[in-house]
């Protein structure tokens, strides 16, 4: 297995669910490509040293140990996508949507998954940049697989804000172009947007320069991450979205951005030696966390609820990195893993409770603790793990990233946060005590789905049991993520 193998995959399958055939047989190929794909890059990624970076397409693809943690992230919560989406879009005797947008949905999810992956595998900024532009063309498709007035709209504000965001983070490169070519020796202007080349001379770069770069391109790619105040796409996108959709869109591709973030945030902080760009982090990183505060307590809509949460944890994901030191980094990239598995486990569940109550408000569902206890039960674990209880994933993540701000003197911001995190507490469990155990309104529902099931079962023992344990060959390939992120050009 090769990096471009991995590439490849999804695209072909990408292609083979467009051939017109049962709908049986298209979920069996939508389910086989998202299965194989995610198998090969787990291949790949357990099965090199994560010593050497591993290239491809001269210089252009690049695997290391910090892409590696995106690559299983990306295909193990896409594989739960599909395998989910499999129960919920393509159930037998369902006809509300047709053949032909089944079809073009398994395209544009394999399509989308292929663009995420040469996302986080590009070595080349100029790349990366299309490739994040790629994932918003390809999942808008998705956002929109109902042609609904309301997911069209949606669809819409997705497509101009994040394209906005990227155009600006499109100069932040032109400016990193400009200050590398100045320093460029005869022979190296094909690598002057090879992010590996850019490193090794970050000293030698214009510092001044890097500091306006990483501005646009945290306020581009902090549009695509979910950063307030550039996250008004957001709760719209993933509350018109399917579940299994939602799961990727708020579990993965947020994730990709801040990846895209954290790469430039690596090249500025070598550049300038200076806190530059980890200050900047952290302010917007707080700012997010109190935008979505008061949204998650005063919140009507259980899926805009958990949009609104991820707009939190990714503010708590760039305040870890912006903490910066090895515990900090750690957490950060800790809190990513977590919490893609835990609020996509939510929108999972966010699936099963639109097919039993046919709403999406708050106040109108009641009791699902008795209309289906299995569910009931799910639903109410992941939200204690999405607001920090422990001993679930989340909160080992939130404790490294505010021990990491103590360590390093960030009091203030730490003490903003705890007391922003405790509201958010006490909301999430406001809402999420009536929706449980209140009295439901019609007889319990016993029509289930092994596959829908199945992955609410399983995303609920991973993310009690990353509260725990995390498995030896992760944890060593977070650490030497760690080292990446931190800055480490060898």
């Amino acid at each position: 297995m090769t990096i471009e193998r991995v590439l490849l995959m999804p695209l072909i399958f990408a292609f083979l669910c467009l051939i017109p055939c049962p709908k049986r047989m298209t979920r069996l190929t939508f389910l086989t490509g998202a299965v194989l794909s995610a198998v090969g890059a787990w291949l790949f990624v357990f099965g090199i040293s994560w010593s050497p970076r591993v290239f491809a397409f001269n210089g252009n693809l690049m695997m290391d140990s910090l892409s590696a943690v995106f690559v299983l992230l990306i295909t193990s919560v896409g594989v739960l996508s599909a395998v989910y989406a499999g129960g919920y879009l393509f159930k037998e005797g369902d006809s509300s949507i047709s053949p032909s947008r089944l079809r073009r949905y398994a395209f544009f999810f394999h399509l989308f998954l292929f663009t995420m992956l040469l996302t986080v595998l590009s070595n080349n900024l100029g790349v990366m940049w299309i490739a994040i532009e790629g994932t918003t063309l390809a999942s808008a498709f998705l956002v929109n697989v109902d042609d609904k007035k309301s997911s069209i709209e949606a669809a819409w504000k997705y497509l101009i804000l994040c394209s906005v965001g990227i155009a600006l983070a499109l100069f932040g490169i032109i400016l990193v172009y400009y200050s590398a070519i100045a320093q460029a020796a005869a022979g190296e202007n094909g690598l002057l947007l090879d992010w590996t080349f850019l490193l090794s001379k970050a000293k030698q770069l214009d510092p001044q320069v890097l500091r306006l770069a990483f501005i646009f391109i945290l306020v581009g790619y902090g549009t695509k991450a979910g950063l307030a105040p550039f996250h008004s796409w957001l709760p719209d996108a993933h509350s018109q979205a399917p579940a299994p959709v939602s799961a990727l869109l708020s579990g993965v591709l947020l994730s990709c951005a801040t990846l895209g973030i954290l790469r430039f945030h690596i090249l500025t902080t070598v550049a300038t030696g200076s806190a530059f760009s980890g200050t900047l982090l952290i302010l917007f990183g707080v700012l997010s966390v109190a935008v979505a505060t008061p949204f998650i307590l005063e919140q009507k809509d259980y899926k805009r609820l958990l949009a609104y949460s991820s707009v939190e944890h990714m503010g708590l994901v760039a305040v870890g990195l912006g903490f910066g030191g090895v515990l900090g980094i750690y957490g950060a990239l800790l809190h990513i893993v977590n919490h893609a598995f835990t609020k996509s486990l939510l929108f999972f569940s966010s699936g099963h409770l639109l097919y039993l109550f046919q709403t999406k408000e708050i106040s109108k569902v009641k009791g699902i603790f008795r209309k289906n206890p299995f569910l009931g039960i799910v639903f109410f674990l992941g939200i204690l793990a999405i607001a920090g209880m422990p001993p679930f994933s989340i909160f080992v993540s939130e404790f490294l990233i505010l021990s990491a701000g103590f360590l390093a003197g960030k009091f203030v911001p730490c003490v903003i946060l705890l007391a922003l995190l405790a509201l958010i507490f006490v909301g999430f469990l406001r809402h999420t005590n009536e929706m449980t155990f209140g009295v439901s309104e019609g007889p319990p529902v016993s029509e289930r789905s092994f596959l829908m099931d199945g992955v609410l079962g399983l995303g609920l023992v991973v993310i009690f049991m990353m509260g725990f344990y995390i498995p030896g060959p992760f944890q060593r390939l977070l650490l030497e993520a760690g080292r990446v992120a931190g800055g480490v050009t060898v």
